[in-house]
């Protein structure tokens, strides 16, 4: 065994400082192949990439960031596709890298912005960085809608002098041209060569008998010219629009932000307590140890841990600091006791007030709680409130609710528009699960509607069987008038047209009879309507609202995402 007596023998390792990082191995090696002379050595995957990023803005090494971005540039590893475009951008998102997330933003810009189109991407990435993605889409719009405004009244006509058209529009440049231009303004992904392109040959054909328009020898230069014209705007406007991207920053749980209270509260006397339960905001509730044990046994087993001797102690009352505000547990606390209940002043504070009861296992409060809801006692959501329903409910792992207000959408279409800052409350699969659920609801609603466009006896519509203006589908033994009915009411839910059970009874029984009028000068189908009217649009109405309803909403609820973190601090215990 060796000693270390000589200085020789000592490892000259040995009395260097030590740096604890937090960040892996693998990740340092690379960030220090950009620091010093040597070959430098990129990640394999995408979001190792944005790591190394992070790390060098987080420990602000401007020329490493710099050099790391160059050799990413001279990769060309940027992506094309929507879908590694939207996990690039949720990645720059996650690691505050707003240029690369502005040049992703950018590429996404090439595709339609629309949540439903979306489909399966949708759990990428968080409710908020979407939320953010489609502002700096509108922005984007709103600029190039108004540069280009600008081009086709002042420059268009110089730069279009080639083409020979016989409609021009109010800017004196052909209609097809302007047309495409302004669209571009409306929908960014247009911006294409062969969308311009395709717009002329569209144009071309259209007046293929027209010997006076020359657009379809227009010079290739002249094309040329154009779209360098256009591509100057359109990169101009991206510039102008390029500060409107934001970095999603941390956000505090929206239950905190909503709960303090905005007025004193009346707090009811609770003689003989023996237990103060103080509010995230520092407002103090006495109760009793046994009635909380009754009726929790989270409390019950809290409570029968010893105290430890440094507790905290208020009137000779040992403290339990929980993290929900005071009019969260004031509510709480007056539906335990049999006092006036503190009525929550929105649905969305129901929704906490709910998650607080599954977070501490009041379950009889829970099931009062919804008791009163369903009542009348409680608020409801509301028209388009129903999507932050989701969105919370999803959150917090209540599934009743979930359903409820996946249900209560469908009365509503669910664009960014609708959605608004409430979609910043969305996860990703929460976002994803709701689309994949309508979509399912369509297409029951689509398939029932194909029942009753079936009129072989024993189908409901068989009655209507004998019309002399028969339809000239396949099905050709309905009525043309009923036939067309049912396939617009099909178009209409493929377009996301939803309808709730009142809207059914109201908009297709209307639809029926209006249409009906048009056709009571046919014997057979008059008589159809005095024998089967009430009875076939009762039957139509109740097979729709039996289809939406059959439809369940598949989710997928993992254990360790409604773990909550519950400090809990007693008597100076803290419990995880």
């Amino acid at each position: 065994q060796r000693t270390l007596d000589s200085p020789g023998d000592v490892n000259p390792e040995a009395n260097l400082p030590v740096a604890q990082l937090p960040e892996s191995g693998e990740t340092l090696h690379c960030l220090l192949t950009f620091v010093f002379p040597v070959t430098p050595l990129m990640p394999s995957t995408p979001e190792d990439t944005m790591e190394l990023l992070s790390v060098a803005q987080k420990y602000q090494m401007g020329s490493v960031l710099t050099r790391i971005r160059a050799t990413i540039a001279q990769q060309n590893s940027l992506p094309t596709g929507l879908e590694p475009a939207l996990h690039n951008y949720a990645l720059a998102q996650k690691y505050g890298l707003l240029p690369e997330a502005l040049q992703t933003a950018r590429i996404i810009l090439n595709y339609p912005m629309n949540i439903e189109d979306f489909d399966n991407k949708l759990d990428i990435m968080p409710g908020a960085s979407l939320y953010e993605l489609w502002k700096y889409h509108e922005r984007v719009r709103a600029i190039l809608g108004s540069d280009l405004a600008e081009f086709r009244m002042s420059r268009a006509r110089s730069t279009s002098t080639g083409f020979r058209c016989t409609e021009l529009s109010f800017f004196q440049i052909p209609s097809w041209l302007d047309d495409y231009i302004e669209s571009i303004g409306n929908a960014p992904h247009l911006f294409d060569s062969a969308e311009l392109n395709i717009a002329m040959v569209r144009h071309v054909k259209d007046k293929a008998n027209d010997p006076d328009c020359e657009c379809a020898s227009v010079p290739s230069q002249t094309i040329r010219d154009l779209w360098k014209a256009l591509a100057s705007i359109v990169h101009g406007s991206l510039e102008k629009a390029a500060s409107a991207l934001c970095l999603v920053r941390e956000q505090d749980d929206p239950e905190v932000q909503i709960h303090p209270a905005t007025s004193p509260l009346e707090l009811f006397d609770v003689p003989d307590a023996d237990l103060i339960i103080r509010s995230s905001d520092f407002v103090d509730f006495r109760v009793h140890k046994p009635v909380l044990a009754m009726a929790s046994p989270f409390f019950k087993d809290l409570l029968s841990l010893p105290q430890p001797s440094d507790s905290e102690i208020v009137d000779g009352l040992p403290v339990v600091q929980l993290p929900e505000g005071s009019e969260l547990l004031n509510s709480l606390i007056s539906i335990i006791y049999p006092v006036c209940t503190a009525t929550p002043k929105s649905y969305e504070k129901v929704l906490y007030l709910l998650a607080a009861c599954q977070k501490y296992e009041f379950a009889s409060v829970q099931s009062s709680i919804r008791a009163k809801v369903k009542l009348g006692e409680f608020p409801v959501p509301r028209g388009v409130e129903a999507f932050s329903a989701y969105a919370i409910a999803s959150g917090k792992g209540l599934i009743p609710e979930m359903e409820n207000a996946a249900r209560q959408t469908l009365d509503h279409p669910m664009t960014f528009e609708v959605l608004g800052e409430g979609l910043g409350l969305f996860e990703g699969w929460a976002l994803r699960d709701l689309v994949n659920f309508r979509r399912r609801c369509v297409d029951n609603l689509v398939a029932c509607l194909d029942l009753f466009l079936e009129a072989l006896p024993p189908g409901p519509s068989s009655a209507w069987v004998g019309c002399p203006e028969s339809g000239s589908r396949r099905r050709r033994v309905l009525p043309k008038w009923l036939d067309q009915l049912l396939i617009q009411s099909q178009n209409d839910l493929k377009l996301q047209k939803f309808t709730d059970p009142l809207v059914i009874h109201l908009g297709i029984r209307g639809e029926y009879l209006k249409s009906l009028q048009t056709h009571l000068h046919c014997e057979v189908c008059l008589e159809a309507l005095l024998t089967r009217c009430s009875t076939f649009c009762t039957e139509l109405e109740n097979k729709l609202e039996q289809a939406r309803d059959k439809v369940t909403h598949s989710f997928y609820l993992s254990t360790t995402r409604f773990i909550s973190r519950m400090y809990v601090v007693i008597a100076g215990l803290t419990l995880i």
